[in-house]
């Protein structure tokens, strides 16, 4: 019923506009003045303006906005909100990639069309996908009803302040649906793994590497706090199991500084240390009891070696806290997915898990909203040097969130 409208889907200006997008710095950099999304900001706020989108540009912090855009359709109805976030990972290396991080160049390999950037993958392939899916929806002049919500938020690589601002000023308050536009294969992500971030200091006593006796090292209470967290992590997954979509639970030391502060030399026990832990949880494992039993290991340590050069002083903090989240194949915007899928793939779409949070966590944890995460890309490359996206695909996505958006709010 609504196939004519893919006509409208100019698949060539969408993967200009992806390369545009590419070719723009927007890794974060809090050391670097003006090293921040706000060139990706000024590039989606006029191109949506021209098109004759209803656009705001609203700060969140000084030099970062989201971008906010609506459709609005002719009669009243659900609001669906795509979503897609402005931000990038460092490159890391420039030497190690072999094409330009930011050069949005298109290689044929194997027959394929590749782009290759930072954020071709993840996740600005798919913002283009989402506003071309939307342009096309305008430039036909289909009826809908409600509300298509385009919201491109800062900010989705650190702690995701661009749509926690969102959700706080009330964009999202009338939102019935969302898709989240991120590399997953074209998959229907219905699960997404939980968060929590945190991180233990350790309390040592500086002294000289030849009398360890006279001081307190906190290298050996991190080191027994390790060795009890792997203890922690083993337990959890002969509790809970290995999810269907979703995978195994994890609990990962990331981070670890000893000194925190100061040169670290390898003749000084230092003063101090802290080890960061990511930990990746899934349904049935409850954040507060896991926060409860880290803690509790602490507190067992701290009784155990309570005095001498291998006392154990520590303190917990919670640096980030991101739920995770699940929805049922039966929701109108997973049905409604399903079915465009089917009818621009011509084959079933296959139902996952997405291995990390996204914006998506906040808009479900915090609304309720029922979220679906989906997108071209795939889902191994994000963060990768050389990242890459196939074209076609990105086109193929762009008609998916097209025929979704109508299947979805009218119907």
């Amino acid at each position: 019923m609504y196939k004519y409208v893919l006509d409208y889907l100019d698949g060539e200006s969408l993967i200009q506009c992806a390369q545009d997008l590419v070719r723009i710095n927007s890794v974060f950099d809090p050391d670097i003045d003006g090293a921040n999304e706000s060139g990706v900001t000024e590039y989606l706020e006029q191109r949506l303006n021209a098109e004759g989108f209803e656009v705001h540009v609203d700060e969140v912090v000084p030099g970062r906005s989201n971008v906010i855009a609506f459709l609005r359709g002719k009669e009243p109805g659900k609001t669906l909100l795509f979503e897609g976030h402005q931000d990038v990972v460092s490159v890391g290396d420039p030497g190690k990639w072999k094409y330009d991080p930011f050069g949005g160049q298109i290689v044929e390999v194997n027959g394929r069309r590749i782009m290759y950037g930072r954020g071709s993958n993840d996740t600005k392939g798919n913002v283009a996908a989402a506003f071309f899916a939307a342009k096309a929806i305008k430039d036909s002049g289909v009826a809908f009803k409600g509300d298509i919500l385009l919201c491109f938020p800062v900010d989705e690589e650190g702690s995701m302040i661009g749509i926690k601002d969102f959700i706080k000023k009330g964009w999202a308050d009338d939102v019935d649906g969302a898709i989240i536009c991120e590399p997953e294969d074209k998959n229907l992500c219905i699960f997404q793994k939980g968060a929590i971030r945190i991180k233990v200091t350790f309390q040592g006593d500086q002294a000289h590497g030849a009398m360890p006796l006279s001081g307190v090292n906190p290298n050996w209470a991190l080191a027994r706090f390790i060795n009890e967290i792997k203890g922690l992590e083993d337990v959890e997954k002969d509790r809970v199991m290995k999810h269907d979509y979703l995978g195994w639970p994890s609990i990962t030391p990331t981070m670890i500084k000893s000194p925190i502060e100061g040169v670290a030399q390898i003749n000084v026990i230092p003063n101090d240390c802290y080890v960061t832990l990511d930990i990746r949880t899934i349904p049935n494992q409850d954040h507060d009891t896991l926060v409860r039993q880290i803690q509790g290991i602490i507190d067992r340590l701290s009784h155990r070696y309570s005095d001498g050069y291998d006392k154990f002083s520590a303190f917990l903090e919670i640096v980030d806290d991101r739920p995770w989240t699940e929805i049922s194949r039966e929701e109108q915007i997973v049905k409604a997915t399903y079915r465009a899928f089917r009818d621009v793939e011509g084959c079933e779409p296959k139902y996952n898990g997405v291995p990390g949070a996204t914006d998506g966590t906040f808009l479900q944890a915090w609304k309720g909203i029922p979220v679906l995460v989906t997108g071209a890309g795939d889902r191994e490359i994000p963060h990768h040097v050389d990242e890459w996206v196939d074209v076609d695909d990105l086109i193929d996505m762009g008609k998916i969130y097209t025929l979704a958006a109508l299947y979805y709010l009218n119907e």
